[in-house]
């Protein structure tokens, strides 16, 4: 391929198409402000449709090394009760750190051969192709990508976006020691509007993400306000002892809703297109499914804006219900009246054990992955 692909943002999803278009022969820059690319946050979760992109770049095995395959996931409510219960041993799900992932794909679209320019911020794009910087020069290109972040310049210069909301919570990300007696699996805790969600990433680390209202001051504190948490969930106490201030983040939910996510020969993928809360943990999820079918609709397509339509069409309707879904949720459970806590955990379970609507929560959660793929003789685990 003689086509240049140039990048905003060599974040996640902006490090995921890089590696992907490369993977495809297309001549590839990616342009970062920063002076060192780096990842901010604590844990992630892959899932199949991430895998089915980390098998093609060679990732799959040294992430599932890296951190831990989950093998069931639940959420309990107040009670101690059991409102979901997910059996995953026969399906991958790993839960990692955050910068195993960003550096895995940063080496692996450096090994392809894609380079990569620090300290470049961008403050926009022009339809025919042209990526700009705030030091005056331009970069032309055959192709602009916009991975560039909830508050996307790319995407902004080009007036994408109908609407960039903040929900009315948000979630502080933590790393805790592991301890010897934790399993490999995730458990959200509810009370109330409050939630607490743990899972182990690695052999040193469990990674937790302590959900709140954003009207409680005292829930959205940095550094964590451990008090405050232990009372609302007294049996995770060890856990919020365990949290050490300067690894701690928070950030408010949001949601970015785009009338389209290409004009002319650009296109946005990641945060900038899709921003939505991490409730199924598949922002970073379909960002690199999209960057892989961008590729592919580019490869196959003599024509990138046709390409970048068909890429539209294919992609987005999969997308957008995920969002939808995992923004549902959300709402939900920070409006939901504490009085009515115990409806909610039957309203939650019963859509659970639905056969057909828990399908497609399903097929939703693991970001519209088609089917798990088997992972051989392994017994299912306890819950």
């Amino acid at each position: 391929m003689s086509q240049r692909v140039v990048i905003a943002g060599a974040g996640i999803s902006g490090l995921a198409a890089a590696a992907s278009f490369r993977s495809f022969g297309f001549e590839v820059d990616v342009y970062e402000q920063a002076t060192e690319p780096r990842e901010i946050g604590a844990g992630i979760y892959l899932k199949e449709n991430s895998f089915a992109v980390l098998d093609r770049l060679g990732l799959s095995d040294l992430l599932a090394k890296k951190g831990v395959r989950i093998e069931a996931a639940r959420i309990l409510d107040e009670d101690g009760r059991v409102v979901t219960s997910r059996d995953l041993s026969q399906e991958r799900l790993v839960v990692t750190l955050r910068s195993e992932l960003h550096n895995a794909l940063q080496e692996r679209a450096l090994d392809l051969g894609a380079r990569l320019h620090t300290s470049r911020r961008v403050v926009g794009a022009t339809p025919a192709g042209t990526l700009l910087f705030a030091d005056g020069s331009e970069e032309t290109a055959d192709l602009v990508i916009g991975a560039d972040g909830l508050h996307s310049r790319v995407r902004d210069s080009l007036d994408l976006a109908r609407y960039k909301i903040g929900l009315g919570d948000g979630a502080t990300r933590v790393l805790v020691p592991r301890q010897e007696k934790e399993g490999p699996f995730s458990t959200e805790h509810w009370s109330g509007q409050l939630r607490v969600g743990i899972a182990p990433c690695s052999d040193d680390f469990t990674y937790m993400f302590i959900i709140g209202p954003e009207r409680e001051s005292r829930a959205t504190r940095v550094p964590l306000d451990t008090s405050y948490w232990t009372r609302h969930f007294p049996h995770l106490e060890e856990y919020f002892a365990a949290v050490t201030p300067e690894l701690s983040i928070h950030h408010r939910h949001h949601v970015v809703h785009c009338d389209t996510w290409v004009k002319g020969n650009v296109a946005i993928i990641g945060d900038a297109a899709h921003a939505q809360p991490p409730n199924f943990g598949q922002g970073a999820g379909v960002a690199i499914a999209a960057a892989w079918e961008l590729a592919e609709c580019v490869a196959y397509t003599p024509d990138i804006r046709t390409a970048l339509s068909d890429w539209e069409i294919s992609s987005r309707p999969r997308i957008n219900m995920v969002q939808r879904l995992t923004t549902a949720y959300d709402i939900l459970n920070y409006k939901w009246p504490r009085p009515l806590a115990p409806l909610r955990s039957k309203l939650f379970s019963a859509i659970s054990n639905s056969p057909v609507l828990g399908s497609r929560w399903e097929f939703y959660w693991r970001g519209g992955a088609v089917a798990p793929r088997p992972l051989g003789n392994t017994v299912p685990a306890e819950q």
